[in-house]
């Protein structure tokens, strides 16, 4: 009895991170106690213990998978790595598909990051990564060089982000603000305010773009800042040919037009559904209660006949007596 209450106060210890070749060939080292798992993006698994056990995992359901693969440079499908001993530790090591820095984030709860696509590496267990929609009439989704389809990530644990080149951290004070040039955006905290200005006020638009900036990402805090040192090169057709970090995402924006479309259809034919099977149900209640009434009337009409049948027989049996 004693062992058994022993055995149910012990205490899972969370999985521990450690970034190996922290520069532009990071990778991520995670050593996973007895009966403890992360998640990470598909195929970023590189070795693995003994003991250590991986599994696809359709996180959100199919709708945010579909959005994850047709909007972001992100899986259909996730990577659940377990370790299922009972008394062995394990460890795995991760890497993003492409040569480039790796930054551990610590998430507290009740805090928001936005991913920009291709951002996301791994995390822990509590760590839950959902896909975004940012408005496409806003100067920062169109100018910024994060597009409008973006990751939040929120819970509570580690959560690895990956860049292209080094990855450069910035803490920033209530009311700070920090510049940053379009397409060097990896991850920024939800609640900073964003915006989008002229690289140089002073010297207007001509001083700007001539000086081959252009125009910046404004972020205002509190909050953080994860930057790359370098952009993601973008070829003569408009295709981003790497996958870390920020910059321009490689969805396809028919596709992406193709999944909204799917995805109003099905809201709209739930609606329909909804809708017009109340409408059937009110009509079938509707035919019920005329078909009730009908027959209370014919019931009525019937009783009354019967009753004027006996009273002719006994009007008649008097008369044919007298």
């Amino acid at each position: 009895m004693n062992r058994r209450r022993a055995q149910h106060h012990i205490k899972i210890m969370p999985p521990t991170w450690l970034v190996k070749n922290d520069g532009s060939f990071a990778s991520v080292s995670i050593t996973l106690p007895p009966n403890t798992n992360i998640h990470c993006e598909s195929d970023a698994v590189v070795t693995m213990s003994q003991n250590i056990d991986v599994q696809g995992s359709m996180s959100g359901g199919i709708l945010a998978g579909l959005a994850r693969a047709f909007l972001t440079r992100e899986s259909f499908f996730t990577t659940q790595v377990s370790n299922n001993s009972t008394h062995k530790s394990g460890d795995v090591l991760v890497a993003p598909s492409d040569c480039g820095g790796v930054a551990l984030h610590r998430l507290v709860r009740g805090e928001e990051m936005v991913l920009t696509s291709g951002a996301y590496l791994a995390g822990d267990e509590g760590v839950s990564i959902s896909s975004s929609v940012a408005s496409p009439f806003s100067s920062f989704s169109n100018f910024s060089g994060t597009g409008i389809f973006l990751l939040r990530a929120s819970g509570q644990g580690n959560l690895a982000l990956c860049a292209f080149g080094s990855m450069i951290k910035y803490t920033l004070a209530a009311g700070e603000q920090r510049s940053v040039d379009n397409g060097h955006i990896v991850a920024y905290s939800a609640s900073m305010t964003t915006s989008m200005k002229l690289a140089s006020a002073r010297a207007g638009i001509l001083g700007s773009m001539t000086s081959g900036e252009g125009l910046h990402c404004s972020f205002s805090g509190p909050g953080v800042v994860y930057v790359q040192s370098h952009k993601p090169r973008i070829d003569g057709d408009g295709v981003q040919r790497t996958r870390n970090g920020g910059g321009r995402s490689t969805g396809n924006p028919i596709i992406a037009c193709a999944f909204f479309l799917f995805f109003i259809l099905v809201c709209l034919g739930i609606i329909l559904a909804v809708y017009f099977g109340g409408g059937i149900a009110s009509s079938s209640g509707g035919y019920s209660e005329y078909n009730r009434g009908h027959q209370y009337r014919q019931n009525q009409r019937q009783q009354r006949q019967n009753q004027q049948q006996r009273y002719d027989d006994d009007y008649y049996g008097q008369q044919r007596e007298l």
